[in-house]
């Protein structure tokens, strides 16, 4: 039965699941359900309770050192937290908290237990002024109970993100929107997150929490490459625009090919790599992102631009956007929907303006700065996990956690020493040193160890009896289990229930000091087990077993052991990845000087995403490790796109650099703007899951566009390497620029991104209006390239 009882009204509260109390849920030491707090003072005896008085209660608290329900030592300051208040004898005489632990045994009726007793403790009492609770499941209910509530702002983010690609695909009137293309380039993204999980469980690869961010990697991975494959349509020359739409296919792919290719395969070795790390959980979303990746880059290059060119032929018999069947006649697009204005910005204002010198110098400065001061502050990056993070901070869990560790600063976790078949009488002075240097050890809190072989030595000097041999050991061991050391039967395994016995395997419990850190409770874990390990006790000799037969364990260790090679693991993934980025980008750039600039701005936005979170308050776990490898695989993608490009376009390093910015710097822009959109909700998450993923991909995001369109083409603009050979233009291609100029300069240049040009190259505006259609009378021109449809074909342009 479990009981809150407040001395001051003598209330005794209820508590049962299905019509189960809690003695039959408990989880119990001989008869007794281990029950701990102040009450066990009185061995839980509510009729002694309610007729003590105030005296008594003192009396009890400051002479008990042995636990009347366990016999085991006991503490009570253990039980008492905040500041305790002493007279001038050193007694106690109150404290600020106190606290009470009921431990169940695992069933559906305990959950519903505990959910009773947190609703009945959040209701609070009128004597005390504060009520903390905690349960097994608070942790299940609180975090992912935010987790699942924000899943809805991720979804209402999703959204945003094709609203925003739809838009910006295609022009926004009746024909030349390509809502459908958009539609289905999300659509191969959420193809190659299938692709991953189905491989990935087909080949056991675990499943665990932290992969669930990868659909958010593919996303910005993906809609990037769409943006460049449809930028790559956009940019296609007068010339190229006459070729069969095989051709142009053909074409477009030869120059966002490369890029995508870049992006892609560097991602995917880099997290190839990064899967042979030690830690399972780093290693299995590693392997996941690498399979999503790859399957995303064969979908973007196959079924998306498949559906990019079913959807030129649908604009070129001008049929409705939504409505394929329907088909156009005499349509004639608003004026709005032809002006491109992002390409505008980069090529008449941004890149100018960039490209003048003192703005380029400002440029390297601020590179400067934000690198110093955020490779100072990732120096200063600690490693730590504190679980309490993960509570979102208006829950009753979040309250309880920082409650305790204002009120009970020393106490830590949980811990155990397990010992398996062993000769106990021979080990007899090998258990006794090591109970006492846990005793004395600093990291172990005081009065919390509980061990059957302490009580049983006291026991055995009590009454007396003298042991010589094995069995005479074992035999006055199973008669203490009977008598007085029944709470403490369940420390101890027999491999009989009747006599002749042998001990098979036992364990003891105590509690470790609270530290302030990982690092520290690292070092609590090693110092335990370094006394266990000294104790010379017998070999296992099977590799799946400890070294030792006895060894010390504890549920949170499986968390320590992660940190232990955390912060190496991290910075040798974080390596290995820049060594595969330079590597993979040097083969596929095929430029060394290339390729080496845009691994200056993979590292620098490394560098400022970290320096970054360490002054937003993030430390080194399991989360943020991920988070900072998958930063690679989003930092990549805004700078090679711009040196790829840089390779492909002649000109002096200025008008290169111009160009590049003109060409593909709407893409990269577009890429990385809706990353930002897709989290840009979680901003004000109460999950720290969430928005520990709303900083990364922000400095990610921000960081990396900075170094991609602006210190790269500043510094290709003064160091830039030569073109490619097959970027420097031939004869025939001399006279096909002279002859595009010259039309310009007669005032007929080629729209932006239309699909209705005029039917030649050059004429006079009195033959324009005498020769072109109703639709083809329309002015959509601007200062680019047609992108979709060719004109028909007129012969070769007149030479010039």
């Amino acid at each position: 039965m479990e009981e809150i009882w407040s001395k001051s009204t003598y209330e005794s509260i209820f508590v049962t699941a299905d019509g189960k109390s809690y003695t039959t849920l408990c989880y119990k030491l001989g008869t007794s359900c281990r029950v701990t707090g102040l009450l066990e003072l009185w061995s839980y005896d509510e009729s002694s309770i309610r007729s003590l008085t105030r005296d008594q209660i003192l009396t009890t608290v400051n002479t008990t050192n042995k636990s009347p329900v366990f016999g085991t030592d006991l503490d009570v300051k253990n039980y008492l937290g905040g500041f305790i208040r002493r007279n001038g004898n050193g007694m106690i005489i109150g404290a600020e908290a106190t606290q009470m632990l009921w431990l169940l045994k695992p069933s559906v009726a305990a959950k519903e237990w505990e959910a009773k007793v947190i609703e009945r403790a959040l209701q609070g009492h009128k004597d005390l002024k504060n009520v903390y609770v905690y349960a097994s499941r608070s942790f299940q209910d609180e975090g992912y109970g935010a987790i699942n509530s924000d899943i809805k702002l991720l979804s209402a983010g999703f959204s945003i993100v094709f609203v925003f690609v739809m838009i910006s695909l295609g022009n926004f009137n009746m024909v030349e929107q390509r809502i459908i293309v958009s539609l289905l380039g999300l659509g191969s993204v959420g193809l190659a997150i299938l692709f991953a999980y189905g491989i990935a469980t087909f080949l056991d690869v675990i499943y665990g929490p932290i992969q669930s961010i990868m659909p958010f990697l593919l996303l910005g991975i993906g809609v990037d490459d769409m943006f460049v494959i449809v930028e790559a349509w956009r940019n296609l020359s007068p010339n190229e625009l006459k070729l069969p739409l095989p051709e142009r296919i053909g074409t477009v792919l030869k120059h966002a090919g490369v890029s995508v290719t870049v992006t892609s395969i560097t991602d995917v070795v880099a997290f190839g790599i990064g899967a042979s790390t030690v830690i399972p959980a780093l290693s299995a979303f590693c392997i996941y992102a690498a399979l999503g990746i790859f399957a995303l880059y064969i979908l973007q290059s196959t079924f998306f631009v498949a559906c990019l060119a079913i959807d030129a032929r649908r604009r070129q018999a001008h049929r409705n956007a939504c409505i394929c069947c329907y088909k156009h006649q005499n349509y004639k697009p608003n004026s709005c929907s032809q002006k491109a204005f992002l390409p505008v910005f980069f090529e008449k204002y941004f890149g100018p303006f960039l490209m003048k010198l003192p703005v380029k110098i400002i440029v390297m400065l601020i590179v400067a700065i934000l690198v110093g001061v955020n490779l100072w502050r990732f120096i200063l990056l600690k490693q730590d996990f504190n679980l309490t993070n993960y509570i979102p901070s208006d829950s009753y869990a979040y309250d309880y956690a920082k409650a305790k560790e204002r009120y009970f600063v020393n106490e830590g976790t949980d811990t155990a020493v397990y010992c398996g078949d062993i000769n106990y009488f021979d080990h007899i002075r090998k258990l006794d040193v090591v109970h006492h240097l846990i005793e004395s050890d600093t990291y172990i809190q005081d009065g919390t160890l509980i061990s059957w072989f302490k009580s049983f030595q006291q026991y055995q000097t009590a009454t007396g009896v003298p042991i010589t041999t094995e069995a005479e050991f074992n035999s006055a061991v199973f008669q203490f289990t009977k008598t007085a050391g029944q709470n403490l039967k369940t420390f101890i395994k027999f491999n009989s229930t009747r006599e002749p016995v042998r001990i098979i395997s036992s364990y003891f419990t105590m509690k470790h000091t609270l530290q302030p850190d990982s690092a520290g409770e690292i070092d609590a874990m090693q110092s335990l087990r370094s006394i266990i390990d000294n104790g010379m006790f017998p070999l296992y000799n099977r590799p799946d077993q400890p070294t030792y037969k006895c060894f010390s364990y504890s549920r949170n260790y499986l968390t320590y052991e992660t940190n232990k090679v955390l912060l190496n693991e991290l910075y040798r993934n974080l390596g290995l990845a820049g060594a595969c980025v330079l590597v993979v980008t040097l083969i596929l750039i095929a430029n060394l000087w290339t390729s080496l600039l845009v691994f200056s701005c993979v590292v620098f936005t490394l560098i400022c995403v970290a320096g970054t979170l360490e002054l937003w308050g993030v430390t080194i776990d399991t989360a943020s490790s991920v988070l900072m490898i998958l930063s690679v695989g989003l930092a990549v993608d805004y700078s090679a796109h711009v040196g790829h490009t840089f390779m492909t376009i002649s000109g002096n390093r200025q008008e290169r650099s111009l160009k590049t910015l003109k060409s593909i710097g709407p893409a990269v822009f577009n890429g990385g703007f809706s990353t930002f959109l897709a989290f840009v909700l979680l901003s004000t998450s109460t999950s720290y899951g969430f928005s520990l993923f709303f900083r990364v991909f922000f400095s990610v995001v921000v960081f990396g566009l900075f170094h991609g369109l602006c210190y790269l083409p500043v510094v290709l603009s003064w160091v830039g390497p030569a073109p490619y050979d097959s970027a420097l233009p031939t004869k025939s291609q001399d006279v096909e620029i002279n002859t595009s100029s010259k039309n310009i300069s007669n005032g007929n240049s080629q729209p932006l991104d239309g699909d209705f040009i005029s039917s030649s190259l050059i004429q006079t505006n009195k033959e324009r209006k005498s020769q072109v259609s109703p639709i083809e009378d329309v002015d959509i021109s601007n200062n680019g390239h047609p992108a979709d449809i060719a004109p028909p074909d007129q012969g070769d342009p007149p030479s010039v």
